[in-house]
């Protein structure tokens, strides 16, 4: 029995390395296996990654341009509302000067005007004035004139009744006689 306490467990010894061996390099093979499976993981996930990266970068340039885009737009958008602004600016100066200028030799015409017009009148106003003098001045001369006429007559009238050829004969007669 001595023999069987040595033999048998050098034996299962034996078989427990046989089996452990074949298990350690089914093991280490399984552990390749994994390593390997890991390590594509790893790469599909890092190339998973990198398109990822790749198409948000892609995204990000394509956004970044569409807003230079836009910007570039509105400022070229402002600008030309601001040129436009200024050329209307410009017209309604070049209106309004063109208006004050048209105005200003109007205002000079229409002066112009008004001064010969007082001069007119004023000639007028001296006219009707001098007529309004000799005016009175004929009254005056009638009014002269009709008392020169009165006074004559006046005068004649008295010569009249005060000379002897007008005055009627005395003629005798009884009543005169009382007298």
């Amino acid at each position: 029995m001595n023999r069987y306490y040595i033999v048998l467990p050098v034996v299962l010894m034996a078989i427990f390395i046989y089996f452990e061996r074949g298990a350690a390099k089914d093991t280490e093979l399984i552990e390749k296996q994994k390593v390997e499976a890991k390590v594509q993981a790893e790469a599909k996930k890092e190339a998973e990654k990198k398109a990822l990266e790749e198409k948000a970068r892609l995204d990000s340039d394509k956004r970044n341009a569409q807003r230079i885009s836009e910007e570039k737009a509105k400022e070229e958008k402002r600008k030309a509302d601001y040129e436009a602004k200024i050329q209307k600016m410009r017209d309604d100066v070049k209106k309004y000067t063109d208006d004050v200028e048209l105005n200003n030799k109007l205002v000079a015409v229409l002066e112009k005007d008004l001064a010969a017009k007082r001069d007119q009148r004023e000639r007028e106003n001296r006219s009707v004035f001098e007529l309004a003098k000799k005016v009175e001045i004929s009254k005056k001369l009638r009014r002269d004139a009709e008392l020169e006429v009165q006074r004559f007559t006046e005068m004649l009238s008295r010569r009249a009744t005060d000379s002897v050829l007008t005055k009627m004969p005395v003629v005798a007669t009884a009543a005169n006689a009382e007298k």
